[in-house]
């Protein structure tokens, strides 16, 4: 009996490969946004941090230094949450991209799967119909 080939095989190892792709940027751009956020939660313990601090400080120098601190902090937490939306927006798009890899993947799964199944029924029919003409000839042969 003939093995089933898929005509569109190659398509599907592209496709594939394009998912896995996608997968890889994705997991990227999450990571990116991650490393942002973390950044974001080190900058605001650091601020909680210093404010307890300076609630014990009695040195005006100190207090001014600590609030030019916090400044710094605030000006870093902006930029992060700058960097944090352009991410967002990044990780969206890979996202899309990624969804439409799945999608153009899994259609021709789907195809394969059809043709895979149509392809054993039809042998599976040629295999009864030589059955039946090998029975049918001995049965002949004895008559």
């Amino acid at each position: 009996m003939k093995r089933f080939d898929f005509s569109l095989q190659k398509v599907l190892d592209l496709r594939e490969f394009e998912k896995k792709q996608a997968e890889a940027e994705l997991g990227r751009a999450v990571g990116e946004e991650t490393r942002i956020e973390q950044a974001l939660q080190a900058v605001a313990e650091s601020r909680a941090l210093n404010v307890r601090a300076a609630d014990d400080m009695h040195s005006i120098t100190d207090l001014y230094n600590v609030n030019c601190y916090f400044a710094l902090l605030n000006q870093r937490k902006e930029n992060l949450l700058e960097e944090l939306t352009q991410a967002k927006l990044v990780t969206e798009e890979k996202r899309e991209v990624m969804r439409e890899a799945m999608k153009k993947h899994k259609v021709l799964e789907k195809l394969k799967e059809k043709r895979l199944s149509s392809w054993k029924k039809d042998a599976l029919k040629e295999e009864e119909a030589v059955t039946d003409d090998i029975v049918t000839a001995r049965y002949e042969e004895n008559a």
